[in-house]
Formats: structure tokens, sequence, C-alpha cells
């Protein structure tokens, strides 16, 4: 008799590295889906493409049951992670002998589902991000950040296992008991893409018109004059991709590309993008790649394309010894030279992700998932 697995999707662009999982999954398991939080279909569309419906295309037909949150589980529309949803409430999760949630924060309402689910039904989390390493009380945390972190405060509240990106993430901590190594599935299919080298990606974080920012730099008309794009431009002779976040608190993103383009240099060559729907495809197409320290800049690291991350602007996490993680102040071209000039360390790639070098992150879950079950 097959077993049962519930799948728990919150967010896109968090999910969106495991959701590959899910096909594997249905080789050997059944599957019923709980959407909640910005993946319900109460969820108000943000961006310019609608996620949801790229998940529906591409994974619908491998669940037997789809269980929708509703209004009362999105957290921006002034859900209550005390108040769980009905769906959540009524929903009979003693059936399950596994929970995957596709975030590890204890939000949605997901700790009642953790609480009333079967003694030996597993449930696991997985990292939200690139997120703060260092989770021991009393210790200088990063700026912007709390003193809490998302792993050591939702343990045994909404996961008993989380899946991290690499031993650089789980090796921080004091407890690794419950922590697994897992890489990112979804960069797998990096092996099959083609380097294109068509134009220069700059990754961009929280935004100058952002109405709020945990971190000391934003990407403002300051920050964007100290990359000096106009003279990265004409060395290396190529166009400006500019890659936003598109956010539930901002305006639109009609927004955000008036904003930028009301900041950067008129003689600037650029194009600004905000969803996309493969980022597979779109690093693969950038001869160099600036910016954040978001989940995505794993993908240009992993695939060997020169990466230039730039401090402060978001969380470092697992970034921390990267060899071009720099202060936006000294020498940028100078680091941007180096970078592009150094091969690909794949020593570095295998300790920030679990199967980088390989490109094997989805079997190594695979067979955790087998084991635990």
């Amino acid at each position: 008799m097959r077993k049962k697995i519930l799948f728990i999707a919150s967010i896109y662009r968090v999910g969106e590295r495991t959701y590959p999982l899910i096909p594997e999954l249905h080789k050997f398991v059944d599957i019923d889906l709980l959407q909640v939080n910005e993946m319900s279909k109460d969820m108000h569309n943000y961006g310019n493409i609608d996620y949801r419906d790229v998940f529906h295309d591409k994974y619908s037909t491998f669940f037997d049951n789809i269980y929708d949150g509703t209004l009362s589980s999105i957290e921006s529309r002034g859900a209550k992670n005390s108040n769980p949803s009905s769906t959540i409430l009524d929903l009979d999760v003693k059936k399950y002998d596994m929970i995957f949630y596709d975030d590890n924060r204890n939000r949605h309402g997901i700790w009642y589902l953790y609480k009333n689910k079967r003694s030996d039904c597993i449930m696991i989390g997985n990292t939200h991000g690139n997120t703060t390493l260092n989770p021991q009380p009393g210790k200088v945390q990063p700026e912007g950040h709390s003193s809490g972190n998302y792993i050591v405060d939702s343990y045994k509240k909404v996961f008993d296992y989380c899946f991290v990106h690499g031993n650089e993430e789980r090796d921080a901590y004091d407890d690794t008991s419950y922590i697994i190594s897992g890489g990112i599935p979804a960069n797998d299919q990096l092996k099959y893409y083609e380097r294109t080298n068509d134009f220069i990606l700059i990754v961009v974080n929280f935004l100058g018109n952002s109405p709020s920012c945990p971190y000391k730099l934003r990407f403002d008309e300051k920050l964007f004059n100290q990359m000096r794009l106009v003279e990265l431009q004409e060395k290396y002779n190529k166009q400006i991709v500019i890659k936003t976040k598109s956010r539930a608190n901002h305006t639109s993103v009609a927004s955000d590309h008036a904003y930028i383009n009301s900041i950067l240099p008129n003689n600037l060559q650029y194009q600004i993008i905000t969803d996309f729907q493969d980022n597979n495809q779109l690093v693969c197409g950038a001869s160099l790649v600036i910016g954040s320290t978001s989940g995505l800049s794993f993908k240009p690291i992993q695939k060997g394309i020169p990466t230039v991350l730039i401090n402060k602007v978001g969380c470092i996490g697992s970034f921390h010894k990267h060899r071009s993680l720099i202060d936006i102040e000294s020498n940028f071209l100078d680091k941007v030279a180096f970078e592009i000039d150094s091969v690909k360390d794949s020593d570095y790639v295998d300790s920030i992700l679990e199967g980088g070098s390989s490109y094997n992150s989805t079997e190594i879950y695979i067979k955790k998932i087998k084991e635990l079950l």
C-alpha cells in the first residue's frame, strides 16, 4: 500500500527550489496539496506572472486532492498564525505518513497540523532562503536581523527535520541532528543549460522606494552609481539586465520599474525584468552576475558564472566566505575584473550546496525522504 504525503505550498519564490521533487515523490507515494498564503487562490497577484498558474500547469496532475487555505491563511491580508483557517482545522491530518512544508517558518497556522499529526508522521521543513547562519543566543547578528532564527525557533513546532542548502549552513548549528544538507533540487536542471554570455545581470533586493528595509543598504541611486554601470557596460560591451523581486507590500511592478528608470543614467543601455518564467535560463544568459546575497545567487555560483555579491544589501548567510563578497565602496571595477578572471571553485560550491557540483540534489532529497518514511 502506497504511503501518503501532504505537500504544503506557501510562497512560490521559496518553494520553487523544491517543487521539482513532486513528480519524483509521486513515483512512490500518493500526494495531497495544501496551498496557503501566497499560493492560495484568494491571494492577489502582485507580480507580472501569476506563479500559481505556473505551479498548477506543472504539478496539478500529481495531486489526489487540493485544499486551499483561503483568505485566512494569507499573512499580507491580515491572517494571524494563531488562528488557522477552517481548511486547516478541518483537514484530516492523521491520514498522512509525512508532511512536506516548502518553508520552515512558523506561520499560516501550520503549527496546528504539526500539533495534530500522528506521532509516527514525520514533518519536514525547508530553509526559507539564504538566511542568517548564526543561531546561538547572545552572539552578534548581522545588521538588520534579530537574535531569532527560523530553524531553531520553528523546530518541533512546524517540522521534525529541516533541509538546508549545504554543510556551511548545517554546521553553523550546535545541534545538527535534525538538520539535513540537501542542496537545491531546482538547480539540478542547470547542467542542461548552455551559457550564452549575452548580458550582465544585476540582482537587486530592496529598492530605494521600499516602504521598509531590514538591511543597511538599499538599491537606490547612490548604490547604482557606485556600481558604475556605464563604465562596466563600456568595458565589457554587454547590455545590463536588472532583475527585481516582486513583493506583496509594494505598490506594483510598474512603480518599481519607474523608480529604477528615474535614477539610472540616460546613456545606460538596460532592461528591467521582475518575474521570469525560467530563472535557470535567465542566469545562464549572463556573462556576469552582480547584486544581492539572495537565494537566486546560488545559481550562477553553482554554474561557474562570475558572481560579485554586494555586502549589506541582504542576509549574507552561506555566502560569507564567497571570494567576491564586497563592500560596494571599495575598488568595485577591480573586484569585478578579479572575479571574471577567476575559475569556478568547486570545493566552495560543494560546501554551500549539497550535490552542487554533481547536480544531484533531487536524488539526495528523495533518498532521505524514503529513509524517513
